[in-house]
């Protein structure tokens, strides 16, 4: 009886001070929700989400990495807004890393493959009624095609100050199979296009077509001053934080809750 009451007792002190450790943790989070921080200063955890198209409703999501509904896009916005995050651009996030400005210590950036309409007609559309930043990475040659948006919209769009047009290459190639050569070639000329259409750019940011890239394409990308984009599902860390291969992860269709809950397995495991 004395070594059950033992037992019973030592899992309650053990219960008791997980308890203690998460509601001191949720207390410490509040309290320095506003806090800001130069990239020297603090570790923070910086989220780059990957959206593609943004539909009316599910009727229209056939892969749910490629679809979200509308309703649940800004569900997810002001979720994290709850949670405490402020969306920055990548403009921002360059200047943090020169260390010319401090981030909240709750930040993330916003992204969109492929230019599809959907982000227009309907993401933008939250993105203006929230005052909230995004990227939307267009492959050139398909702009003003089929469900893609048009030149005019990407300028309008762009006008607002809200979002920022890049490239997402020329047409959508596999650059593992380019050489370094033909990789620059593309990501120029698509940016060509773009200051063409919509103006000059006060970054030039480039997400790799499928994820897929070579090394040596990344270096030769960052020697030219552009900012580029994986899609692997981590987390950026400020200490180790890569701007030549900055991580992204997908929202798909979660709640607030499972993002969050994707946020901090992600920020343990690839710690």
């Amino acid at each position: 009886m004395v070594r059950k009451n033992k037992i019973l007792l030592s899992f309650f002190i053990i219960i008791s001070s997980i308890f203690v450790i998460i509601i001191g943790a949720i207390l410490y989070d509040r309290i320095t929700i506003n806090n800001k921080y130069g990239i020297d200063e603090k570790k923070i955890d910086i989220p780059i989400f990957v959206y593609h198209n943004i539909v009316d409703d599910l009727s229209q999501v056939e892969y749910d990495y490629m679809e979200t509904t509308k309703q649940t896009f800004e569900k997810q916005i002001l979720g994290l807004q709850k949670i405490g995050y402020r969306f920055i651009t990548f403009e921002e996030l360059e200047k943090y890393k020169k260390n010319e400005i401090e981030l909240y210590k709750k930040s993330c950036i916003i992204t969109f493959d492929d230019g599809c309409e959907g982000v227009y007609k309907n993401a933008f559309e939250v993105a203006r009624k929230h005052q909230i930043p995004f990227t939307m990475f267009v492959i050139t040659d398909f702009v003003g095609q089929e469900n893609r948006i048009t030149w005019e919209e990407a300028k309008q769009m762009k006008d607002s100050g809200l979002v920022t047009i890049a490239s997402h290459s020329t047409e959508h190639l596999d650059f593992s199979k380019l050489t370094v050569e033909q990789a620059l070639e593309d990501v120029d000329n698509s940016y060509k296009k773009i200051e063409e259409q919509i103006g000059p750019q006060n970054v030039k940011i480039f997400t790799y077509p499928y994820g897929l890239y070579k090394d040596e394409q990344c270096e030769a990308l960052r020697n030219k001053g552009y900012i580029q984009n994986l899609t692997d599902n981590k987390i950026n860390k400020s200490n180790l934080l890569d701007l030549s291969k900055l991580h992204r992860c997908y929202p798909l269709n979660d709640s607030i809750y499972k993002m969050q809950l994707k946020i901090i397995y992600r920020s343990i495991r690839y710690n």
